[in-house]
């Protein structure tokens, strides 16, 4: 089942338009101490724990679409929503498969998921209904083991956290 990614919502004489695109895969970027935290407490409200409060509770999870890498060096990996991008020869190839390019994370599956070699673009992201998730659970190809997820959610972090500078153009002169 592919993940709904909701990109705009319009609203005109009681009409509505919604853009949606779906994404096949995604990576789970949130935090598994905070969707441990969020099970135990709704847990613990179930039980009518009386020392509970709601401050643990998640409304969305963080997701990375996950593209095939041939798609994505290809540049067609968003063609689905009309957008193309960069080829990437072979020089560009082998720093994002050797997770050495800060902005990708490439993922190898073993022959047992039918998932081919994929890549993160830290650039794109998106939150999904925390309960959307859990209502479509039975439809997860797989796990990551959490070494790697862990390493996926530090090169997130740093790749986000990174500063940015304005382009040399953009800095009035003195």
């Amino acid at each position: 089942m592919n993940v709904p990614f909701y990109e705009s919502y319009t609203e005109e004489n009681g009409e509505f338009a919604l853009t949606m695109y779906e994404f096949p895969y995604v990576v789970v970027i949130t935090q598994d101490c905070d969707l441990e935290q969020n099970k135990n407490a709704r847990q613990q409200i179930e039980e009518n724990s009386p020392k509970i409060t709601n401050d643990k509770h998640l409304v969305s999870v963080i997701v990375a679409p996950l593209y095939n890498f041939e798609h994505l060096t290809s540049g067609k990996h968003l063609e689905a929503i009309g957008i193309e991008t960069q080829v990437l020869n072979s020089s560009l190839k082998r720093p994002i498969k050797q997770n050495s390019n800060p902005r990708y994370h490439y993922i190898e599956f073993g022959n047992d998921v039918i998932i081919p070699d994929s890549a993160i673009d830290f650039k794109h992201y998106f939150s999904v209904s925390l309960n959307w998730l859990e209502t479509n659970m039975e439809n997860r190809i797989c796990g990551i083991n959490p070494l790697y997820r862990e390493l996926i959610s530090q090169r997130f972090t740093s790749y986000l956290s990174r500063i940015g500078l304005p382009n040399e153009e953009s800095i009035p002169s003195s």
